[in-house]
């Protein structure tokens, strides 16, 4: 355990990956209860859903995965931050569909998902952006 109280703690460089298990395992929990998503729903909504942030959260570690020393690297990190993003902006049309598809599907029920998957968009691309402008060293 960490002996910072949590009030002062800040983000860690890996945010982005912490914030994305978390999304998987609301978003898992959620699209798996039938108080919110009936059965009759689950195999044509739910069961993309999941599926969308497991390829989000298989993306994220392929990205972190390579430490770049050569252009080719470059570029292949940049495709997995890339398809990371484009999954987030998916994932958001999923919900949209789940919400006007499903009606107990509420947008307050909904809150602490939309919430993770806002600031994991904004840390996709804050950590896409700091790639950008660092160095590497190419061989």
């Amino acid at each position: 355990m960490s002996n910072v109280y949590k009030r002062f703690r800040g983000e860690t460089e890996t945010q982005f990956i912490i914030n994305a298990l978390e999304l998987q395992s609301e978003l898992t929990k959620y699209c798996t209860k039938e108080k919110f998503i009936p059965k009759k729903y689950r195999l044509l909504i739910g069961v993309p859903i999941i599926n969308k942030v497991d390829e989000l959260v298989d993306n994220i570690t392929f990205a972190n995965s390579i430490f770049p020393t050569n252009t080719t690297e470059i570029e292949q990190r940049k495709e997995y931050q890339v398809k990371a993003i484009a999954n987030c902006f998916q994932l958001q049309n999923y919900i949209v569909k789940l919400e006007k598809t499903v009606d107990s599907v509420t947008i307050s029920s909904l809150d602490k998902i939309i919430d993770l998957l806002c600031v994991e968009l904004n840390l996709l691309k804050a950590w896409k952006k700091s790639d950008s402008t660092r160095k590497y060293t190419t061989k």
